[in-house]
C-alpha cells in the first residue's frame, strides 16, 4: 500500500507548497510562534506536504525550522482542527485544489515528454509477464 501511495504523489516541491500556504494564510511558516494562526497554518502545510510531496518528515520540518516530531504533532493538530473549524478546512481545500491543478498540469507535461519511454516500459513489463507464463507452462509439460 505504501508503494502505491508514493506512486500517486506528485513531485510538487515543498517550496511550492510553502509559498501557496503562505499566500492563502498570510503568515510566515518559519516564524517561531505558538500563536494559533501560525500553528494552524503550519498544520495545513504539514498535511499538504505529506499528500503532495515525497519529502521526509525531517525535510518538511527543516523547511520551517522545526524537527520531525513537530511535523507529526502538526499532522495530529490538523486532524483535530478540521473537525471543529470550517474556516481551516476551507483554506485547506482551496490550497489543495490549487495544488491539484498544478499537479495535473505537471503530470500532463511529464507524460508528453516521456510518452514513448512510458509506453516502452509498459510493453516490456507485459512481455516479461508473458515470457514467464510461457516458461512456466513449458516446465509443467516437461
Amino acid at each position: 500500500m505504501k508503494k502505491e501511495e508514493k506512486k500517486n504523489k506528485s513531485d510538487i516541491s515543498i517550496i511550492d507548497i510553502k509559498l501557496t500556504v503562505t499566500k492563502y494564510t498570510g503568515v510566515n511558516l518559519a516564524r517561531n510562534s505558538r500563536q494559533r494562526r501560525y500553528v494552524y497554518a503550519r498544520a495545513i502545510y504539514f498535511k499538504l506536504c505529506r499528500e503532495f510531496s515525497h519529502a521526509t518528515l525531517f525535510e518538511i520540518g527543516k523547511s520551517v525550522k522545526r524537527d520531525h516530531a513537530s511535523v507529526l504533532h502538526g499532522l495530529s493538530v490538523f486532524n483535530t482542527i478540521v473537525l471543529y473549524s470550517d474556516s481551516i478546512l476551507s483554506i485547506y481545500s482551496k490550497i489543495k485544489g490549487e495544488l491539484l491543478e498544478f499537479s495535473v498540469e505537471a503530470l500532463k507535461k511529464y507524460n508528453e515528454d516521456n510518452y514513448f519511454r512510458i509506453k516502452y516500459e509498459a510493453l516490456l513489463e507485459d512481455y516479461n509477464k508473458l515470457l514467464k507464463t510461457v516458461e512456466d507452462r513449458v516446465e509443467e509439460e516437461v
